[in-house]
């Protein structure tokens, strides 16, 4: 006699079975909707974090008294230090040369650090023994300077790449900005204005940048004290100072400002309350000059090179803390893996850049 199941027991079998697939179903998708959600927060965290990053490297090297905030709509600055109004939107700088600073080889590019005995008038040549003018007089004219343990035909080399628009054409521009130490230590708010160029003007005569020399490093030499020679072309009188420029053994060397600028906004309700949000890219803003008269030359973030630093951004705020800079950045995921109108996924990441 062969034995089998009765009708009972395969009802009874599969009620249970349908009762355990129900609950399992449900756990499933738990699980997986988790698996999801902690998956877009790691994505999420991990775009917010590295565009942080990026920000951060570039002003670490900051000239910290040229730190300002721009209002995107009117163009109106102020320095990051007496920023209240979060209507300033755009972060900009100028950042200290460190592409022709750290050149891996014996002598930096440039030290940072000038001869004061050793400021010449144009007229002297360098490794010349006879025949030499002496030292300066007036520095509103073209003088020398001397940086010893530099390496300037290194600096004007690496400028001219940096500033090419054909590949494998160098630029003939490879003039640079000279910051002294001193000018940087005690500007005041107020000479953010007229200190670096940033209102636009090309004031032939430097006005509009009385903090900046202009200067024209050697491109021989290397090695030699002609070498460690750089022309200052101008050094603008400073209406606040009518007797003399300030000098300092320590000194900067820039070649480009930088900008981080909003792209791209998108304002909508983003709840039934009525609350606004945003969405917008972030641009980095390089390789421009705002103390520049050269001709050509773009002397202003909206004319310089560009490149995407971050989308769907939701916030992006900055302001002074002590001389630090503090950043507050969100990112959204947008639908990336979550309907907008159901879950709009945002993270954020601060930081303190001193």
């Amino acid at each position: 006699m062969k034995r089998g199941f009765t009708l009972i027991e395969l009802v009874f079998v599969i009620v249970v079975l349908g009762i355990i697939s129900m609950f399992g179903a449900d756990l499933y998708t738990k699980i997986y909707k988790s698996y999801v959600h902690v998956r877009a927060v790691n994505q999420l965290e991990a775009r917010t974090q590295n565009a942080m990053m990026l920000i951060t490297n570039r002003l670490e090297d900051r000239i910290k008294s040229s730190t300002i905030g721009r209002e995107l709509s009117s163009n109106q600055f102020v320095p990051i230090s007496g920023l209240t109004d979060p209507k300033y939107d755009i972060l900009e700088w100028i950042g200290q040369s460190v592409e022709t600073r750290n050149i891996n080889k014996r002598n930096p590019g440039w030290s940072g650090f000038m001869s004061m005995s050793q400021l010449r008038d144009i007229k002297w040549k360098a490794d010349a023994d006879k025949g030499d003018a002496g030292y300066i007089a007036d520095t509103r004219v073209a003088f020398n300077m001397v940086s010893l343990g530099s390496d300037f035909p290194e600096v004007a080399k690496i400028v001219r790449n940096l500033r090419a628009k054909t590949y494998n054409v160098p630029s003939v521009n490879y003039e640079v900005a000279v910051i002294f130490g001193i000018v940087t230590n005690d500007a005041s708010p107020t000479s953010v204005n007229i200190g670096y160029g940033y209102d636009r003007k090309v004031d032939v005569n430097g006005s509009n940048r009385v903090l900046i020399a202009v200067g024209r490093p050697s491109i021989a030499g290397s090695g030699k004290i002609q070498g460690e020679t750089i022309r200052i072309n101008q050094y603008p009188l400073n209406p606040n100072n009518d007797n003399s420029q300030e000098f300092s053994e320590q000194y900067y060397i820039a070649h480009s400002a930088y900008a981080i600028v909003p792209d791209q906004v998108v304002t909508y309700t983003k709840d039934n309350a009525g609350n606004l949000s945003k969405n917008f890219n972030l641009l980095f803003k390089y390789n421009y000059r705002p103390w520049s008269t050269a001709k050509d030359d773009a002397n202003s973030y909206d004319k310089a090179s560009s490149a995407l630093l971050a989308e769907d951004v939701s916030l992006f705020r900055f302001k002074d803390d002590n001389g630090a800079v503090a950043l507050k950045l969100c990112m959204r995921d947008d639908g990336r893996n979550f309907d907008p109108s159901e879950l709009d996924l945002n993270v954020c990441k601060a930081q303190v850049v001193y």
